[in-house]
């Protein structure tokens, strides 16, 4: 029997939200909090008690979603890879399949999504799957870029695209499956970003000079919904709300 964990991203501050007094994921979507789709969502996919990783006012997740979840501490917040990778001895060396995702934009993942992802993943004997979406307007977000194989090459930011690359209409969403055989190796390769942050985002060059199998599946945009700006968040509640039926 595969072991398989998930982790959740939820150390963010969110500054994009202008909020000092609590955490991204704890922002509200009709009357609960984004974390607490996600971890639903994680549990009907067959998740029971996946890792949150924590940071800022990180005991504020922590007391709302108590023994629902296993907790590592991200004491800096150093990006996407570094969050992971402080996970590492939470999720156990018995696991062999991680599932990552953000505890904001997994609000609205369907979970038979999730389901159908991990099985592609283990099917196709990736080490690294990304989920994503094909958008009409994918402007701001890094674009897939695939190869002769089908499998996934590179991630092009926006800004450093051609306009060749420009016009690839299918963008990564920050949700991965990965096999810890690869994953926790590669972290320990990822550089410091000029920013000052570790992107996991890199893990894609990494394994592909490795010559490892990484590859993309793609989903219904419905089940995506970046939160990073007020504006975003007033777009996911009034989506949770039509959804709800309120």
């Amino acid at each position: 029997m595969i072991k398989i964990q998930a982790i959740i991203l939820g150390a963010g501050k969110g500054k994009r939200l202008n909020c000092r007094a609590m955490p991204k994921v704890m922002f509200e979507l009709e009357g609960k909090p984004m974390i607490h789709y996600s971890i639903e969502n994680l549990a009907r996919a067959g998740f029971k008690k996946p890792v949150v990783v924590i940071g800022f006012r990180g005991e504020k997740v922590k007391r709302y979603l108590g023994k629902k979840a296993l907790y590592a501490w991200q004491k800096k917040r150093l990006g996407t890879a570094h969050a992971v990778q402080s996970a590492q001895l939470v999720v156990g060396k018995e696991t062999e399949t991680v599932l990552v995702i953000g505890g904001d934009d997994s609000a609205f993942y369907d979970p038979r999504m999730l389901e159908e992802l991990v099985r592609k993943h283990l099917a196709e004997k990736a080490e690294m799957t990304l989920l994503t979406v094909r958008l009409k307007d994918p402007k701001g977000l890094g674009r897939i870029v695939k190869g002769k194989d089908n499998c996934v090459k590179e991630i092009v930011e926006e800004k450093l695209a051609s306009p060749q690359v420009k016009k690839i209409k299918e963008v990564n969403t920050g949700c991965y499956v990965f096999q810890t055989a690869f994953l926790w190796g590669a972290l320990k390769k990822v550089k410091k970003n000029p920013t000052g942050e570790y992107f996991l985002t890199d893990l894609v060059a990494i394994g592909n000079r490795e010559g490892r199998k990484i590859i993309a599946y793609q989903t219904d945009p419905e089940h995506w919904h970046g939160v990073n700006t007020p504006e975003q968040l007033e777009v996911a509640r009034a989506h949770m709300k039509s959804r709800s039926g309120n």
